[in-house]
């Protein structure tokens, strides 16, 4: 008894190494290896009160002991239940931690804060800090040489030219194009 009691707080944590010793001797100070004293058999005794007063005896023990079989039964229940459900809360944010890094990478990609090469460094500062990474992806510029994927010319939603201009007067022509094609599409007119 004593040793299982020693493995079960050492499990639980609450026993280190260097205490097992003197909790040891405390231990053999209660005697708890010692033997149960053996049941009374009522059958036996002969005065019928004293009889009567062991019947009941062993018929409480008897209803504790279910009792307590009971408790234990609901109490490892509530434990096993409590364990699955802290697991599953745990699964489900690491999976919405996952989700949150991967859109951001994904974002940055896309905007140009990163290129493929720094993919990786970016998840693994997003899973370790989000805050800070989603913080300088917010203020990161854009990536020299960065082209946008699926972009091309200038299509309804605004897209990106296909080339670069060849001139500044080209590209404020080009500009002034596009201003006022938004603008003749926002103005309160054709609503």
């Amino acid at each position: 008894m004593k040793d299982k009691l020693i493995a079960l707080l050492k499990t639980l944590g609450v026993l280190t190494d260097d205490k097992v010793d003197s909790v040891s001797k405390e231990l053999d100070k209660l005697d708890l290896d010692k033997k149960s004293d053996p049941i009374i058999d009522p059958s036996k005794i002969t005065d019928p009160a004293m009889k009567q007063v062991i019947e009941a005896l062993s018929n409480q023990v008897s209803i504790l002991g279910n009792q307590n079989k009971t408790l234990l039964d609901t109490l490892n229940a509530e434990r096993s239940a409590r364990e699955n459900a802290v697991k599953l809360q745990q699964d489900q944010a690491k999976t919405d931690q996952e989700k949150k890094v991967g859109t951001l990478v994904e974002q940055a990609l896309k905007e140009g804060k990163i290129s493929k090469a720094k993919e990786a460094w970016l998840k693994d500062l997003a899973t370790t800090k989000f805050e800070l990474a989603d913080s300088w992806v917010k203020d990161a510029p854009v990536e020299k040489g960065f082209k946008p994927e699926n972009r091309t010319g200038d299509d309804d939603k605004g897209g990106a030219p296909a080339a670069k201009p060849t001139s500044m007067r080209s590209y404020m022509d080009n500009r002034a194009e596009n201003t006022a094609s938004l603008i003749s599409e926002l103005s309160p007119s054709k609503n």
